[in-house]
């Protein structure tokens, strides 16, 4: 029951500690009680195991035996007082870590796993949504984006995050996210659009050779935007909104829609409907296709109700063949938010719990060690038998991490594997 070579926990583990080794360090050499790289790794370690107080029961594990799993599974050889932690990680710039993302898609892509993510030939739909992941109306950072009600200043932290998905595919695999900050001496605020734009060109650049169709909301369907995509050959299907786009709203009033129905084995009936050619807006030249899909559902009173689920533009060519697939793809825009921001901030990880804010870069680093951690565990579902029996075993994910919490604070194990294997024992039982 093992994993691709390349793609288990002490290999991904072992490329991201080389990386970290490699980081230049400013401080004084007579002044540095810990290192950047034992530090990051156990920031990201807190994350990954999903536990706050990880670091004092591997402290303990330390005063009694001389080791712990921090050293084992992580490569960490000296624990930071957390304190000291939080200010090592503030001054290391959370763009340091692009890198890592970008390794470990490289590794998916190497050794097969992402053909089964391909939509419409070789391309690839990445999926962008912003989110916020920290509010306060007193702690505050330079960086902060600030919103005034009522005489109250409520500052947050926002990224832009990224998400190569599939409509078929559970597993979202997140790539590395943009902040929105105020640090470009504007007293303009940036927002979604702005770090949008400073996103897709950094993808372009990690990933040249992955052929791309973005996912997103309406916001982002202008004719600016749009066009940029163009002009670099990429792709897009984005819902749009009748609030957001009331001209091509009431266009389609006057449209004859091509049509497609399908009937599901509960007796719900797709409507597809799309047009060609469709002017987004009357401020451009923009012309863009229009896909459409109603449900209509049988009632118990024997009537029928009819619902529109999502309108989207795509530059992408429908007819009868692709249009249900074009709309599936134009509906996995969700997957971001369910699959990835709901089960951050809801299944244990914690996303706007505050670890510590600090005063460059601590809040936006903490946030990249929770979806690295997220990616992490996302590559060891799609790939690692051992991992999917043990997470099988223990039934639900909360029970799985309770496990794994319970054996990595209180027994010392060689790797995580011998760790997983151990759970998987215990939960089975006797033969």
């Amino acid at each position: 029951m093992n994993s691709k070579k390349h793609l288990s926990f002490t290999s991904l583990i072992s490329g991201l500690s080389a990386y970290l080794l490699k980081l230049p360090d400013s401080r004084r050499q007579f002044s540095i009680n810990y290192s950047i790289h034992d530090t990051m790794l156990s920031g990201l370690a807190c994350m990954y195991i999903q536990s706050p107080s990880l670091l004092a029961y591997q402290k303990d594990l330390m005063n009694k035996y001389n080791r712990c799993n921090l050293q084992t599974q992580f490569k960490i050889k000296g624990i930071p007082k957390e304190t000291e932690m939080r200010d090592i990680i503030d001054s290391v710039s959370g763009e340091k870590l692009a890198p890592v993302f970008k390794d470990y898609l490289t590794r998916l892509q190497r050794n097969n796993e992402l053909i089964n993510y391909r939509f419409q030939g070789n391309k690839y739909l990445i999926t962008l949504d912003g989110t916020q992941y920290f509010s306060s109306k007193t702690i505050h950072c330079d960086s902060c984006l600030t919103q005034e009600t009522k005489d109250v200043v409520t500052y947050s932290h926002k990224v832009v995050q990224a998400a190569l998905v599939n409509p078929l595919i559970k597993q979202v695999i997140p790539l590395m996210p943009e902040e929105i900050k105020n640090t470009d001496g504007s007293k303009k605020q940036d927002c979604e659009i702005n770090a949008a734009k400073r996103l897709i060109p950094k993808i372009r650049k990690q990933h040249p050779r992955l052929s791309v169709i973005y996912l997103a909301d309406s916001i982002y369907a202008t004719s600016p935007f749009i066009k940029d995509l163009i002009e670099h050959d990429e792709d897009y299907i984005f819902r749009v909104k009748e609030g957001d786009h009331k001209t091509l709203f009431n266009t389609m009033k006057s449209l004859d829609f091509y049509k497609k129905e399908t009937i599901d084995h509960s007796g719900r009936r797709f409507v597809y409907k799309w047009a060609t050619e469709v002017k987004l807006n009357n401020s451009s030249d923009l012309k863009v296709n229009v896909l459409q899909l109603f449900i209509v559902t049988p009632q118990k009173d024997g009537s029928k109700k009819s619902t529109r689920t999502g309108v989207w533009v795509t530059n992408l060519d429908a007819s009868c063949k692709n249009i249900e697939w074009l709309v599936k793809g134009g509906r996995s825009r969700w997957k971001i938010e369910n699959e990835c921001f709901n089960t951050l901030k809801n299944q244990g990880y914690q996303l706007e719990h505050n670890y510590g804010h600090g005063g460059k870069n601590l809040c936006f680093n903490f946030y990249i060690f929770t979806v690295l951690s997220f990616l992490l565990h996302q590559i060891l579902e799609l790939t690692d038998a051992l991992y999917q029996k043990t997470r099988e075993t223990c039934r639900t994910l909360i029970a799985f991490w309770q496990y794994v919490r319970v054996f990595f604070d209180i027994y010392i194990f060689d790797s995580w594997e011998s760790m997983l294997y151990e759970i998987e024992t215990v939960k089975r039982g006797p033969p």
